[in-house]
């Protein structure tokens, strides 16, 4: 076995090395047609290590709306507008539905994820198994667990001495929901063995993209050490979607499962053309997968937002005591009330993105936009972080202006597209979900709380509002903050509220810890 190890390694190395040479001396021709304009050379993947929408503004700037650059032999188009955006992934959806070859995710979920999925039958299966719980239509079927699990968090927050843990309280509540949407349980704390696991497994896949070579030089996959890692990372996946629908399963069996996307899949699983259980187990993760973090991180640019400006901050806060007033917490009843809370959370969804260049599409026939070629088979990124500061849409994009939400007859701020839900077919199916989740926490946070800055060293510490951390989903670097109860009366409420709620939920299960993981 040694030796032929020491015949096959040397030989993977020197077809690998040759056919680097090859690719990067190759040039593919698209006959006259004229490419959107970009940087020279033929790979410009380190460049785009660590802030890479920062790059993608450096090239739209430099070259257009509309910028090309290389990944390896990969051909890339980076939109750095609303405009081009809208035109492109939108009007020409049935072009631009479908994602690039993601190589590592062959590796880390073989193409199960619904984000990563090629446009065709099977990924519109797995939309079909989302729109069961997170259409607009069933959305609104989830807000009485949203106002209960808001209400525990208000008192996880007001019984909380550690302000280091206020990160796992924000997301404990974010991961009960989608528990609950997903597998008809909730998460009651985060030290819960399935979403340690999970976490563990989710911050490996969010630093993915960009960190491995063989996404722009696929031929490295002759060396045999590219693919430990990621392979044995997608066996802990699958362990653990498969745990997870297998407890549905059995409480199917004995009258006691919750209903939910799980149960809804399961029952369906045969007209979904999910017969593989493996196949299923993983579309329905997509809330657990996908709907966590994101949320989690547009919580917390919220929090941001009111510490850099609280201005804005007091403005939603005298709107929702005139509205809602002191002996109760916001409802789902009051949203149509509070507009300029509607315009705040609407402006912190634009002023920084969770997700900050999205998820790559691609091209499924050449497309001409505006004299330009965008070839079969480019990937097409839009850069949401400059495309929601675009100046014909956004004047003063830097700054956080709720205001510029109200008022107006622009069309184009009617019609605003959250740019962090993605664009096209492929917009996030949760974002109804989501923007429940952010009306109904934002509000009572307000309402129960003064958000206020830490201080370090006799001074208040304002954290910087560009400082965000590098991956697939981009937080807030170094987030601090402190949360002051207003009244006696609103911590009394918080009190009532949490144990009406936690009333409410006694009936669903909260632990995994008898879970074989």
């Amino acid at each position: 076995m040694g030796n032929l190890l020491l015949f096959v390694i040397p030989l993977a190395l020197v077809v690998a090395v040759v056919q680097i040479i090859r690719a990067a001396t190759s040039t593919k021709k698209y006959g006259s047609a004229q490419l959107p304009p970009g940087p020279p050379g033929r790979d410009h993947s380190n460049l785009l290590d660590n802030d890479r929408w920062n790059m993608f503004k450096a090239w739209n700037d430099r070259y257009g709306n509309v910028a090309t650059f290389y990944t390896g032999k990969q051909l890339n188009i980076v939109l750095g507008t609303m405009e081009a955006a809208v035109d492109v992934l939108e009007k020409a959806g049935e072009t631009f539905s479908s994602r690039p070859h993601f190589i590592m995710g062959e590796f880390l979920f073989s193409r199960l994820r619904g984000f990563s999925m090629t446009y065709g039958p099977k990924w519109r299966n797995w939309r079909t198994l989302q729109n069961s719980h997170f259409s607009p239509q069933v959305a609104p079927k989830v807000k009485p667990m949203q106002i209960n699990e808001s209400a525990i968090l208000m008192h996880d927050y007001l019984t909380n001495t550690d302000p280091s843990k206020q990160h796992k309280i924000l997301r404990r509540f974010t991961a009960s929901l989608m528990f609950y949407m997903g597998y008809g349980r909730r998460v009651t704390s985060l030290d819960d063995p399935l979403c340690v696991k999970h976490d563990q497994e989710e911050e490996y896949i969010e630093r993915v993209p960009g960190r491995f070579p063989l996404e722009s030089w696929p031929i490295l996959l002759w060396l045999p050490w590219f693919r430990h890692e990621p392979e044995k990372h997608r066996d802990t996946n699958t362990r653990l979607y498969t745990t997870a629908m297998n407890e549905v399963k059995r409480k199917m069996e004995d009258g006691t499962a919750v209903p939910c996307t799980s149960t809804y899949g399961l029952t369906k699983q045969k007209e979904l053309d999910m017969e593989d259980d493996v196949e299923l187990a993983y579309a329905l993760s997509a809330p657990w997968a996908a709907g966590i973090g994101t949320t989690t991180t547009a919580f917390e640019i919220a929090i941001l937002a009111m510490l850099h400006y609280p201005e804005c901050l007091q403005k939603a806060k005298a709107e929702i005591d005139e509205v809602v007033g002191q002996d109760r917490m916001p409802n789902f009843e009051d949203q149509q009330s509070l507009p300029y809370l509607g315009a705040f959370i609407r402006e912190t969804l634009r002023w920084r993105l969770v997700t900050p260049t999205g998820i790559a599409h691609s091209s499924t026939q050449d497309y001409t936009y505006k004299g330009m070629l965008i070839p079969k088979d480019a990937s097409v990124y839009a850069n949401a972080a400059e495309i929601m500061k675009d100046p014909a849409v956004f004047p003063d994009g830097e700054k956080f202006i709720p205001e510029r939400f109200l008022e107006t007859n622009d069309s184009r701020l009617l019609n605003y597209r959250f740019g962090c839900f993605g664009f096209g077919r492929r917009m996030c199916p949760g974002m109804h979900v989501a923007l429940q989740s952010l009306y109904i926490v934002i509000a009572r946070l307000i309402w129960a709380y003064d958000i206020l800055p830490v201080t370090i060293n006799g001074k208040p510490y304002i954290p910087d509002a560009d400082d965000f951390t590098y991956g697939l989903v981009s937080y807030p670097a170094n987030l601090k903050y402190q949360l002051v109860p207003r009244s006696e009366n609103h911590k009394n409420i918080i009190i009532a509220d949490a144990e009406r709620a936690n009333a409410d939920m006694a009936h669903l299960d909260g632990s995994s810890a008898s879970y074989d993981i």
